[in-house]
Formats: C-alpha cells, sequence, structure tokens
C-alpha cells in the first residue's frame, strides 16, 4: 500500500544507554548519552532495552528539556513505533483512504468531540443516516510470539474509556475501540490479562453488548508508514 504518512523531519541513529524516566530514554550518539523524550510511557518490555538502535529526531527548542524526539526502535530488523499520539493519525489516513473494512460507509466528522454527557473521545464519525459514531483508538506495540497486546501497564484510563463507550451503546449510540499496532510482526491482537486483567474483562463485556472492537497492523520503513493488516484478528477469550 502507498504511504499512509511520511515522516519530513531529519533521523538520525542512536544507540539506547537507559530509561531513567517513563517519558525520557538516554541515547549515544557520539560520546556521552543524550536525553530523548520517549512519547510512549508504556512499559516497552522487549523494546526498549539497552543497546539497541535507535531512531531519533533533533528538536530546536530552548524551552525544552530535551534536543530529540524518540521515533523508532528497531527490533530485531522490525522497526517499532515509540509514538503512542501518532495512533489516531495512522487510523484517520486509514480511514479517509477507505481502506478499513469495518468502516467503509463511515465519514470523519471531528476529532477529539465532546461527548453527549460528558468527557472526550478520539473520534466523531457519521454513517450513512448522519447517525454520530464514536471511536476511541489505542496505541499497542507490545508483541509476544506474534501476538499483540494491550496494555502493558495497568491502565485506569483505558479502562474508563472502556467504560464511557458502554455507556454511550446504552444511550443508543454507536461506538468503536480500535487498537493500531505500530508495528508488523503480528498476527494477532489480545487483551494483555496477566498485566490488566480487568481491562481485559471490560473488553470482552464491551463487545458483548455491541461496542465494536477492532484491531490493524501498520509498518515504519522509514521515513513511510504504510498499513499492514487492516483487520487483525481479535481473542478475547484467553
Amino acid at each position: 500500500m502507498a504511504s499512509l504518512l511520511t515522516f519530513d523531519d531529519e533521523l538520525v541513529t542512536g544507540r539506547i544507554a537507559d530509561r531513567p524516566n517513563r517519558f525520557v530514554v538516554r541515547v549515544r550518539f557520539d560520546g556521552e548519552p543524550k536525553r530523548v523524550f520517549l512519547g510512549d510511557p508504556g512499559a516497552l518490555e522487549g523494546i526498549l532495552e539497552p543497546g539497541r538502535e535507535i531512531l531519533c529526531s533533533p528538536v530546536d527548542d530552548a524551552d525544552r528539556a530535551t534536543n530529540y524526539d524518540a521515533i523508532a526502535i528497531d527490533v530485531d530488523g522490525t522497526f517499532v513505533s515509540v509514538r503512542t499520539a501518532l495512533a489516531n493519525d495512522l487510523f484517520e489516513a486509514v480511514l479517509t483512504r477507505g481502506a478499513l473494512p469495518s468502516f467503509e460507509n463511515y465519514e470523519l466528522r471531528k476529532r477529539e468531540p465532546q461527548l453527549p454527557d460528558h468527557g472526550r473521545t478520539d473520534f466523531l464519525l457519521h454513517d450513512r443516516s448522519e447517525s454520530p459514531v464514536y471511536v476511541e483508538v489505542k496505541s499497542c506495540t507490545h508483541v509476544e510470539d506474534g501476538v499483540a497486546k494491550f496494555p502493558d501497564r495497568q491502565t485506569e484510563r483505558g479502562r474508563r474509556h472502556l467504560r464511557s463507550l458502554e455507556a454511550l451503546i446504552d444511550d443508543g449510540y454507536e461506538t468503536h475501540v480500535v487498537f493500531v499496532v505500530q508495528r508488523p510482526d503480528v498476527d494477532r491482537f489480545r487483551p494483555y490479562r496477566a498485566v490488566d486483567p480487568e481491562f481485559a474483562e471490560l473488553l470482552a463485556r464491551v463487545r458483548s453488548v455491541g461496542v465494536g472492537v477492532h484491531a490493524l497492523t501498520t509498518e515504519f520503513d522509514p521515513p513511510h508508514y504504510r498499513l499492514r493488516n487492516a483487520s487483525l484478528p481479535i481473542d478475547l477469550t484467553s
């Protein structure tokens, strides 16, 4: 498939030294390690490991404490994107190209819409009848033996979003949650029950009452992001 998005800024290669906190990774380019902003606060187990190659983008901003952004990490020859916020852009790009079978009759109306009662979600779509459709998008990077798993840390925020989608179903609205797996080496999706059993139970429950549950995979072939699988199989039973 043609490129969904292109990373137009400069990319430089370094080696991971360590991770002093959730939002910073120290990277060796030449000489002493530099602090790099990490936009993925997940555990990144099996991904962010010392010595691995990492792609970073220089940032010229005197107000920032870091001079680089982390973009992707090379895991055994596969670039894993570590930009959580990019998941929404990737979903929008795939949607507007009509490449998602589950959403082929939907149009994007608004990002981060206000919900009818309170709060916000990621997208407001309309179906052919112009009825509102609410979509929550989650970024996923953790993979074990070809299985993408979410979340890789306990997520009260994620559980709250699922409950919100369930409440919207009760009010007569159509809702969906989409997991954007930001790496291509995946065969199926499963909630990470060992990390957050409540999230896993909630995901099965909300699907049983009508919330659409979807997963797709993308790949980063610098500087391009592409769609790999628009309909990743989902397993909620284990």
